[in-house]
C-alpha cells in the first residue's frame, strides 16, 4: 500500500512538472496549491523570465531589541532572500532611512512616499520593509469548566510589506507570530520586563526565517513590471537590461498610467491603464535597453511595461 501511494504521488508531481514547464499559468497556480511550497519552488525555478530589482530596508525596531539585534535580524532576512535566484537585492543609499521617515503601526508598515520614490528612481521593481512589533499581552480563559484557568498570553510578531515601486501599491503583506503563555498567578511573580525581552529575542530569529522563506516565492511570483524611461523619436529606452536576464530581442506590452488614487498617508497610487501597444528591444545594455515600436502607440516616458508571454 505505501508503495502504491508513493507511486501515485510521484506520478502527480511529474505531470504537474511537465505542465508547468509548458507555460500554462493555470497549471502553475495549481502546482503551488497542490504541492508543498518547498517542492513547488524546485519545480518552478524558471517561472520568472526576468529578475526583479528589490531594495530591502532595515527592520523598524518597535520591539526595543536594540540597534545591534535589529541589524542582525535585518542582515539575516537579507541573506535569506539573497538565496533566491530571481531577485537582485539592493541596500538603500546611506542616510535616507530612519524610523522617523515612516509611520509603523503594529502588524504593518506604512512607508513614506519619499522612500518609494527613491527606490523607483533607482530602477527598483519593489521595496521591502518590515517591522519588529512590540509584544502584545492579553489575558484569556482557557480550558473547559471545571478545569478552566486564566492565562496571560504573550505574542511576539514581525511583519513585512512589499511595495511595487512602479504603481506604488502594496502587493504583499506577511505577519509571523509566536505565542507564549503562563498562568495568571505565575505571571504576577516574574519580572515582566526581563521575561518579555527573553521571549522576544528567542522568537524573532525563527520568525524572520519564516518570513524570508515565504517572501522569496511571493515576490518572485509577482509579474515583472518596468517603465519606459525616455523616448527620442523612434528610439525607446526601458529600465530592463542584461542585469535582470534580458537577452536578444524581447517583446514588451506597454500600458498607460491609469487612474491615480491618493491614500490616507499621502501616497499616490498609479494603476495600470489600458494597453498602449507593443515594443521590441533592439539593443540590450547592462541596466537599460533600447527598443522600437511594434504595434500601437504613442509611447511615452513613465508608461508601464511587461514582458509579453
Amino acid at each position: 500500500m505505501p508503495k502504491k501511494r508513493f507511486t501515485a504521488i510521484t506520478f502527480i508531481y511529474l505531470i504537474l512538472l511537465l505542465l508547468a514547464a509548458s507555460g500554462c499559468s493555470t497549471t502553475k497556480n495549481l502546482t503551488k496549491k497542490v504541492l508543498p511550497t518547498s517542492v513547488a519552488k524546485k519545480l518552478m525555478t524558471n517561472e520568472a523570465d526576468l529578475k526583479k530589482r528589490v531594495m530591502i530596508f532595515p527592520f523598524v525596531d518597535q520591539a526595543s531589541v536594540g540597534p545591534e539585534m535589529a541589524k542582525k535580524l535585518s542582515n539575516e532576512f537579507y541573506d535569506r532572500l539573497k538565496k533566491t535566484p530571481n531577485l537582485l537585492l539592493y541596500n538603500p543609499p546611506d542616510g535616507i532611512f530612519s524610523s522617523q521617515a515612516m509611520e509603523s503601526p503594529q502588524y504593518g508598515v506604512v512607508t513614506s512616499s519619499k522612500l518609494v520614490d527613491i527606490a523607483d528612481d533607482m530602477g527598483m521593481n519593489a521595496l521591502i520593509i518590515g517591522v519588529l512589533n512590540p509584544i502584545e499581552i492579553a489575558v484569556h480563559k482557557t480550558g473547559i469548566w471545571p478545569f478552566d484557568s486564566w492565562k496571560q498570553i504573550y505574542t511576539v510578531s514581525a511583519a513585512v510589506n512589499v511595495i511595487q515601486t512602479a504603481s506604488k501599491t502594496l502587493i504583499y503583506t506577511d505577519v509571523a507570530t509566536e505565542e507564549y503563555s503562563m498562568s495568571l498567578e505565575d505571571s504576577e511573580q516574574i519580572d515582566q520586563e526581563n521575561y518579555i525581552r527573553k521571549i522576544t529575542l528567542e522568537a524573532l530569529p525563527d520568525l524572520i526565517e519564516s518570513l524570508g522563506s515565504t517572501m522569496d516565492f511571493k515576490v518572485s511570483d509577482e509579474p515583472w513590471t518596468g517603465k519606459i524611461v525616455a523616448v527620442d523619436g523612434e528610439t525607446i529606452m526601458i529600465n530592463a537590461g542584461k542585469e535582470i536576464g534580458l537577452e536578444g530581442e524581447a517583446v514588451f506590452q506597454v500600458f498607460s498610467v491609469g487612474e491615480s488614487i491618493s491614500t490616507g498617508t499621502g501616497r499616490t497610487i498609479h494603476l495600470l491603464g489600458t494597453t498602449v501597444g507593443e515594443i521590441k528591444t533592439t539593443s540590450v545594455m547592462e541596466k537599460h535597453s533600447l527598443a522600437e515600436a511594434v504595434d500601437g502607440g504613442p509611447f511615452k516616458a513613465k508608461q508601464f511595461i511587461r514582458l509579453k508571454p
